[in-house]
């Protein structure tokens, strides 16, 4: 070999090396980057949000019985009321005239026009003695038939009476834990379950808008000194917990047309379709009951892969 080669040698050699070097580096970068999520076992949670009013145990709730207007409410929340004492007084309409004109019929009342005497004086009677803990009426107000007035409680417990929408009740079921907050007692939380169901709805009436509710009683454990009746409070029902669940968030799976569900995994710088098997769906994302395990890397956005196509990691979404 002439001199001239053995020269050149070496400094092709550090020159492709080099260039490897670089190539190595370049082509990863090149590979899409998938944000992903490793799989692993956490406790997961359904639950509904609600609201509600602190009040003590051995309570009986007043409903109106006619669509009308409050022409005075005699009680306040903390007042001690006997059995057959008047509560509240409202001016019920007929049946056959709409709420939208209740407010028209109660102005000519008070003009003591001739069409005033369509309005019939009812009273709200106590049906047991106690202490009145929440009163929903103020004078003036329209009222829905069914709607809940006024309760007595004849108890020294404490207790939540919560307004469940119609839409929601349906998950609601006796023995489910309940998590309560509020600002008349925060930063303090309290724990309870769901002790009882009504058995029929209610109208409940907030301004001009109305809405189909259900009561639902929930007892309280330990309840302290800051917790009073007649505060009002949030309530989180937890309506299905399981402590080892293997959760994949909804971001990460995906659906053929045909209702296959699939999740891509991360093998080996690729990603690889999985089929699985899902269970309960919980508002964290789907339980995995086949096709992927804990420890498993799933990648994000499963529509966007192709299976077996080259991918590099990059950011870690949060557990779920």
């Amino acid at each position: 070999m002439s001199l001239k080669k053995r020269f050149l040698l070496p400094i092709f050699l550090f020159a492709a090396s080099g260039l490897l070097f670089v190539i190595g580096k370049w082509i990863p970068s090149t590979l899409p980057c998938v944000s992903y999520y490793q799989l692993t076992t956490s406790q997961a949670e359904n639950d509904i949000s609600c609201t509600g009013r602190v009040e003590r145990t051995g309570s009986s709730t007043v409903y109106t019985n006619q669509t009308g207007i409050t022409a005075d409410v005699m009680v306040s929340p903390g007042d001690k009321v006997e059995k057959g004492q008047v509560l509240a007084e409202v001016q019920t309409l007929p049946d056959d005239i709409e709420k939208s004109e209740a407010v028209a019929v109660y102005a000519a009342l008070l003009n003591e026009e001739s069409s005033a005497g369509r309005l019939e004086n009812k009273q709200l009677i106590a049906p047991v003695s106690g202490t009145v803990s929440s009163v929903t009426l103020s004078p003036d107000q329209i009222v829905q038939s069914g709607s809940p007035a006024v309760v007595i409680s004849d108890g020294n417990g404490i207790q939540l009476r919560l307004s469940v929408s119609e839409s929601q009740i349906s998950d609601i079921r006796v023995g489910q834990a309940v998590e309560i907050t509020g600002v008349g007692f925060s930063p303090s939380v309290y724990h309870g379950s769901v002790i009882e169901i009504a058995e029929e709805a209610t109208v409940s009436v907030v301004g001009t808008s109305q809405a189909t509710v259900v009561e639902v009683l929930v007892s309280v454990e330990d309840p302290g000194e800051n917790l009073k009746p007649g505060f009002s409070a949030q309530a989180r029902i937890i309506t299905e917990q399981a402590d080892h669940a293997l959760v994949a968030p909804y971001e990460s799976v995906g659906a053929d047309e045909d209702g296959t569900e699939y999740v891509f995994l991360y093998r080996d710088g690729k990603a690889v379709r999985s089929d699985i098997k899902t269970g309960v769906e919980y508002d964290s994302g789907f339980e995995i009951l086949a096709g992927a395990s804990e420890g498993d890397i799933l990648l994000s956005h499963p529509e966007q892969w192709e299976d077996g196509e080259r991918v590099r990691l990059g950011e870690r979404e949060d557990a779920v």
